[in-house]
């Protein structure tokens, strides 16, 4: 059957577009968090919302008095309280809403799941007297509808108890709820007992739920995702930030569209997620190679606040690899290059700018100013054309640009200094591999920008059409040129070899 399963935040908690997930009603969860990060007041939500439906439930907790258990469920109404049961295997009494029980004190883990099981089935028995027209064949279908569990805190018993008995006690009662198709919920502090313990568990349960804490000055902020659930792992789900009022009662933040941390445009489509950030999923597998290469440590500012948009002039010189070409020679032509860049006006006036030299290029990546790249590509342009009136054919300098806007990452590079890399950067080098010696090359987004900021470049951007590049993706290709002045008219050979 279809479920959507009665977990608080349940929507928000799977991203803002999931589906019901297909499961049978007998799933069990465990919710990882530190003290006070509001594991109980979860677990009271969720125990709660089974009650007020009409269904029975059992809260089991080491560390509650009965005074305490009572005054947390004081808001439900005396009709609802007489559908649960409270487990304190310290006490010297077994609480029953409408019938208090006593029993010796047990300090016994097996008996307190003997206990429990006699609970249910004496529940599930009173539900069927009063329903004749039930079997007893039919007992699974009743407790389908009519139980839940929580078990809050397995750290508490792990403190108190052998390891190995609790190990055994969580093992027996997880497989008996699974059978009694009872919805349970089971917390655990991991502060408290340590990772490779709460490995040992982990298999037992359908979803894990985890709860950070994070205080700063006189601030607590809570934040729950799922871990996994149904063999989902923790990249398909988002971080979602909850409250607690003072009646602990469970708040979650309004739902809002999830933003992709590399390109800083929302998702419209199902987000995926990776350290707790929400990507595309072209984007994510970007960021995960720029782990790869600079490591988890070596992206500064991890998150959104690390992508900033850039407006990016890629440059190579044409026919550099030519073996014709000394070394001598080609080491001439990028020296050339680097100074007549660096010496430009555009260069020199913009300072909020991140420089990465390519080998047999320039990339540079202007933060602020959109009008930089095609401004230093005219200037550099001229200053070529200057250049290679005095040169023979050999020594002539010869570039082709690409020039594009996008988001970039901000990442240290070997010698811990700050630097740029990303999808900005990686589409001006695209847009440049299309052209041919001259070309200066412009991608939609910012030739768009820059039409629409002066109209003086009505005269210079011109549009040239669709190219497809890799990954199938289109680009809408504009060309900057003055016939004799700068740039080049024609279409590029990559383009005119699609049209024959």
């Amino acid at each position: 059957m279809i479920l959507l399963l009665p977990i608080p935040g349940y929507k928000k908690l799977t991203g803002k577009d999931a589906h019901e997930v297909p499961f049978s009603d007998n799933i069990i969860f465990l919710l990882i968090g530190p003290s006070r990060s509001g594991k109980t007041t979860y677990c009271k939500t969720f125990f709660e919302s089974f009650l007020k439906i009409g269904n029975s439930g059992i809260f089991f907790s080491s560390t509650l008095t009965k005074r305490q258990f009572q005054k947390l469920f004081n808001k439900l109404s005396s009709t609802t309280i007489s559908n649960f049961f409270f487990i304190n295997p310290f006490l010297n009494e077994q609480i029953n809403s409408t019938e208090l029980t006593n029993s010796p004190l047990n300090y016994n883990l097996s008996q307190t799941k003997k206990e429990i099981e006699k609970i249910i089935y004496d529940n599930f028995k009173k539900s069927i007297i009063h329903n004749r027209k039930i079997r007893d064949s039919d007992l699974k279908n009743v407790q389908k509808q009519k139980f839940c569990m929580v078990i809050d805190s397995l750290s508490h018993l792990f403190s108190v108890f052998d390891e190995k008995d609790v190990l055994r006690f969580i093992n027996s009662i997880a497989f008996s709820l699974k059978n009694n198709n009872i919805v349970s919920i089971f917390t655990i502090d991991e502060t408290v007992i340590e990772q490779p313990v709460i490995d040992k568990i982990r298999p037992l349960f359908d979803g894990v739920l985890k709860i950070q804490l994070d205080e700063k000055d006189d601030e607590v902020i809570r934040k729950i995702k799922f871990l996994s659930l149904g063999g989902m792992s923790s990249s398909y789900f988002p971080l979602i930030k909850f409250e607690l009022d003072k009646d602990s009662i469970l708040s979650f933040q309004n739902s809002l569209s999830h933003i992709c941390s590399v390109c800083k445009v929302p998702i419209k489509t199902k987000p995926v997620f990776y350290l707790d950030m929400a990507f595309h999923e072209s984007h994510l597998d970007l960021y995960k190679k720029l782990i790869g290469i600079y490591g988890d440590t070596r992206i500064t500012d991890v998150g959104p606040s690390s992508v900033i948009n850039g407006n990016f002039f890629f440059v190579d010189i044409v026919g550099l690899s030519s073996p014709n070409l000394s070394v001598r020679k080609q080491i001439e032509k990028i020296e050339f290059l680097n100074n007549f860049i660096v010496s430009s006006d555009p260069f020199k006036n913009n300072s909020d700018k991140k420089v990465l030299p390519t080998g047999d290029g320039m990339a540079i990546g202007f933060i602020s100013n959109p009008e930089a790249p095609l401004d230093l590509s005219i200037q550099l342009h001229r200053t070529l054309k200057k250049h290679n009136r005095i040169k023979d054919i050999e020594s002539e300098l010869n570039v082709r640009i690409g020039i594009a806007a996008g988001p970039v990452f901000i990442v240290n590079d070997a010698n811990n200094n700050q630097n740029i890399w990303g999808p900005g950067i990686i589409f001006a080098r695209r847009v440049m591999d299309i052209g041919d010696n001259s070309h200066i090359l412009i991608d939609d987004g910012l030739a768009q920008s820059l039409l629409s900021l002066d109209d003086k470049y009505k005269s210079i951007i011109h549009y040239i059409g669709d190219y497809k590049i890799k990954h199938g993706q289109i680009i809408r290709l504009y060309s900057a040129y003055q016939e004799n002045k700068f740039g080049n008219k024609d279409i590029p050979l990559k383009m005119k070899s699609l049209l024959i």
